[in-house]
């Protein structure tokens, strides 16, 4: 798996670094660019196998897309920057903020979690092999009832379009390689050693596993907080965009 890393900018100040979630990419946060732009320099980019970033040959773990961002970060002298993660996004910047914690000036963490428990370990070995055997594409109405909402997913609008699309377009290998890589990746003991200031995010209906992990992210993450995003399940961040926005300004611009 390569280093080196594409980064799509826009804005100018401090660095914001925001990591898509797994299915889709940078294009994700494409809606929140002119107003977090007003205030930091927004840097995406697409993981192994997403959007316009090359399938990985090999085998990769989360920890290794952690190493890769550090890698290409320090290749452009960056030292000083906040991060947004969600989901697998959150999980390499869990590991990320462990290891490099005089990068990060403030961390937000969206319905993530630090480790899966063994039933959805099973589902993600079951969702590699389907992606393996046939692609994606009968997999894309479980996806959009995980990521959305009854109400929103038949509104059927520009969000659902664009994750139908994006999900459909992504090679099945490279999508069961990062499946692999969420299943065997536990940071609880890498999380509680994250001294950055912390907001964590999470729909108020996703599904429990990320609940629960955003209760365990506050008792165990020293200067953090958790934000509920009302009326919303796993891509809060494009069911709620005005809500998700408030809450990472109001957050990003407090001393």
């Amino acid at each position: 798996m390569p280093d080196s890393i594409e980064f799509f900018s826009s804005g100018s100040g401090r660095p914001l670094i925001m990591i898509h979630p797994l299915g889709l990419d940078h294009r994700t946060w494409d809606y929140c660019l002119g107003e977090l732009s007003k205030y930091r320099t927004v840097m995406t980019y697409d993981l192994p196998g997403h959007g316009l970033s090359p399938h990985s040959e090999q085998n990769y773990s989360i920890e290794d897309l952690s190493h890769s961002l550090k890698v290409s970060l320090t290749d452009l002298g960056i030292v000083d920057a906040d991060f947004l993660g969600l989901s697998i996004g959150g999980m390499i910047l869990q590991d990320f903020a462990a290891k490099n914690p005089d990068i990060i000036n403030k961390l937000i963490l969206v319905s993530t979690t630090n480790k899966y428990s063994q039933e959805w370990q099973a589902n993600w070995t079951q969702r590699a092999a389907k992606a393996r055997e046939g692609g994606l594409q009968d997999m894309i109405d479980q996806f959009l009832d995980a990521f959305f909402t009854k109400d929103y997913l038949e509104a059927n609008n520009q969000v659902i379009d664009y994750c139908r699309a994006t999900i459909s377009k992504m090679n099945g290998e490279s999508y069961a390689k990062a499946c692999e890589a969420l299943s065997a990746c536990n940071l609880e003991d890498s999380t509680s050693l994250i001294k950055s200031e912390t907001l964590i995010l999470c729909g108020d209906q996703d599904n429990i596993l990320f609940r629960d992990a955003a209760y365990w992210f506050e008792r165990n993450i020293q200067n953090s907080k958790v934000k509920w995003l009302t009326d919303a399940k796993h891509l809060s961040v494009l069911e709620q965009q005005e809500k998700f926005l408030n809450e990472v300004i109001s957050f990003l611009k407090a001393s």
